[in-house]
């Protein structure tokens, strides 16, 4: 079952590149994965090697003496943070790695592997085998010692965000929940408070910053690479039945109360109404939509039969180009649901695929420097990993 990166469905499978996010920046369209999981915090995910092969222990990875500003400014960092204590049904201790001597947090580190989880039917812990446990705890701490490494190395060369610029991002989180109360539950039961999100926004906003403008923007790739790529991988781009489709969501959180659904529902009818009466469709989406998709007017992109919720399939297949559904309730909420296109089954044309391809080639690029970046910054700072032991 997908999970997709931006929120278009890739036409090929093979140049799929889905990620796994903490919240992540995307992704609460009725696809079968937990998307609250991924609704507010900001995490870029970041290639690395894996250098806590074993979570069993202590250990102190060997280090050259890290580069002046960046041991001043983790030094700095770790005099000021604060450490949320571990709760009592934790997976993790409060700290669970230090980097310069910054803490990486257990909460971190829990919600990334929640997350992971919540891919594959939200098993409990428990029930784990230990190997996997091991796994899943050393990657998701291997992203996050990776996202701290980038975060000191940024903010050692002055990467900085404004206080507007964080309450934007807030802003679009918040969007996603139906009252400030909800919100405030979510952060609740992640052992966070909104200082803890702005914070967290914050830093995913530096860490972005500071790629874009040193790997993204000096990464290119050329007419030649697309189509060398097309040509070579011709059963990538074979494709079943597509459609695509655009939303608005009204989000329906878990544990509302029956007059709060209630409430959500009139507001989705209202919003259908100005959709019938011929308001434009991506506007309403991008004003309404409880949803990541909401910034590109609703699309989702392109999508096969078993992608989606059944309930979410269904309205849309029963549509003709360009028309608008009623009400549809999913998991996630209510639903209008618009057709704006239909493809039969059979190869996608390089023209149709050109710029999605051109996306997935540079990424690739991204990826390797970002590794490389990373076993830089890694060779140069003292990571100690403080997780004894992953039974619970």
């Amino acid at each position: 079952m997908r999970n997709p990166d931006a929120g278009s469905a890739r036409i090929g499978r093979g140049f799929r590149r889905v990620r796994i996010e903490i919240p992540s920046r995307r992704t609460s369209y009725p696809v079968k994965t937990n998307f609250q999981s991924a609704a507010f915090i900001f995490n870029i995910l970041l290639a690395g090697s894996l250098w806590a092969q074993t979570a069993g222990q202590t250990q102190t990875i060997p280090k050259a003496t890290p580069p002046p500003q960046v041991a001043a400014s983790a030094a700095k960092a770790a005099e000021q943070e604060e450490i949320p204590p571990a709760g009592p049904n934790a997976l993790y201790p409060a700290v669970v790695a230090r980097v310069n001597g910054k803490a990486v947090l257990g909460r971190d580190l829990e919600q990334r592997v929640r997350a992971e989880l919540a891919t594959i039917g939200n098993p409990a812990w428990k029930d784990l085998r230990e190997d996997y446990k091991v796994d899943v705890t050393t990657r998701n701490l291997s992203l996050l010692v990776g996202d701290e490494l980038i975060y000191q190395k940024a903010t050692a060369g002055g990467v900085a965000v404004t206080p507007e610029e964080v309450q934007a991002e807030f802003d679009k989180v918040a969007k996603t929940y139906p009252s400030d109360a909800a919100l405030n539950v979510e952060l609740a039961n992640r052992g966070m408070d909104r200082k803890a999100l702005s914070l967290a926004l914050a830093r995913d906003l530096v860490i972005s910053k500071y790629v874009q403008e040193n790997i993204t923007k000096k990464l290119v790739v050329t007419p030649v690479e697309v189509a060398e790529y097309y040509k070579a991988h011709p059963d990538d781009f074979r494709h079943p039945d597509l459609i695509r489709t655009s939303h608005v969501l009204i989000n329906v959180p878990a544990g509302v109360t029956a007059e709060q659904e209630k409430a959500l529902g009139i507001r989705a009818e209202a919003i259908l109404e100005r959709a019938r009466k011929g308001e434009d469709f991506a506007k309403l989406a991008k004003e309404n939509s409880m949803d990541p998709s909401a910034s590109r007017g609703g699309d989702i992109g392109l999508t096969q039969k078993g992608e989606l919720e059944a309930a979410y399939e269904d309205a849309a297949e029963k549509l003709k180009v360009g028309e608008v559904s009623g009400i549809v309730r999913t998991s996630y909420g209510f639903h209008i649901i618009k057709l704006t296109d239909r493809k039969k089954a059979g190869i996608a044309s390089l023209d149709e695929v050109r710029a999605e391809l051109t996306d997935f080639l540079k990424a690739q690029k991204e990826d390797v420097e970002l590794e490389k970046l990373i076993k830089t910054l890694q060779s140069q700072a003292q990571i100690d990993i403080l997780v004894k032991s992953t039974s619970h």
